[in-house]
């Protein structure tokens, strides 16, 4: 603020108190004895105001950062990163909640949620990031289809937990299967999908990007047939001003994704 500009606010309050609070002495001001009597309480709140402010904020930043995501994500994206982020921020704690794909965005408990759908996909009440696209493949262990030439309808699946909604049905149609008529293999939990597929036990639909290290391997293998169908993992967070530590873990997390997406 000008000088003139806080003149006019003391201006304002010794009209509203309806005594002066200063007087000019020479080229400057001093306060009257009023403005001495106000000044004490008035020091004493803003010291405990700013005192407020800077235990909210050690708190917040002492807190760490809170990420619900999925289990797949954590383990093929982010757990194989994290070493390299403690080494840059070595102070700072990171917790994750792999709370599943179709789980609610709760931004009242986390900080960050990764979440996979759509490309094009908007979460109108929240920020969101695009972290990566990837392709959504069908694949299976190579003794239930060996070089990946099947009939996708005459093979057993395994029922999806974990990726919600349509997309399932969608892709199966896609394929020239009737979904009603697949056998469905149910392992139980979303958490076991992907090992029920590594066993034998079914085909799978679900995004290249957390199969990619197994199809490296050869322990999966995709299946010719493609449905023609994307998905993109998302980093969801609240609207308004990102705390520090937040704002370090995001920008970590699209510097790990940048190179991921793939056709």
């Amino acid at each position: 603020m000008t000088p003139a500009a806080i003149a006019q606010q003391v201006r304002k309050l010794e009209a509203d108190i309806g005594t002066a609070l200063v007087r000019r002495e020479g080229r400057g001001v001093t306060l009257t004895q009023a403005g001495r009597q106000l000044s004490e309480p008035l020091h004493d709140a803003f010291t405990m105001i700013a005192n407020g402010i800077h235990e909210l904020q050690r708190a917040e930043a002492s807190r760490g950062v809170r990420v619900s995501t999925t289990d797949y994500f954590a383990s093929s994206v982010i757990l194989p990163g994290l070493g390299d982020f403690w080494k840059r921020h070595p102070t700072l704690q990171v917790s994750f909640s792999p709370d599943g794909n179709t789980a609610p965005v709760d931004l009242e408990n986390f900080d960050v949620v990764i979440r996979g759908d759509a490309p094009g996909r908007i979460w109108g009440a929240y920020e969101q990031v695009t972290l990566v696209e990837t392709p959504m493949i069908v694949c299976g262990a190579p003794a239930l289809v060996g070089s990946g030439k099947v009939d996708p309808g005459a093979l057993p699946w395994i029922a999806d937990r974990g990726i919600g909604g349509d997309s399932f049905d969608e892709a199966v149609r896609a394929l020239g299967c009737d979904p009603e008529a697949l056998h469905l293999v149910d392992p139980g939990s979303g958490k076991m999908e992907l090992e029920a597929v590594l066993m034998g036990y079914g085909l799978i639909f679900g995004p290249e990007l957390i199969v990619r290290s197994h199809l490296a391997e050869g322990a999966l293998v995709r299946i010719d047939a493609d449905p023609g169908m994307r998905g993109t993992y998302y980093a969801i967070h609240a609207k308004g001003p990102v705390p520090k530590q937040i704002r370090l873990f995001l920008d970590w997390l699209e510097e790990v994704c940048a190179p991921l997406s793939c056709d």
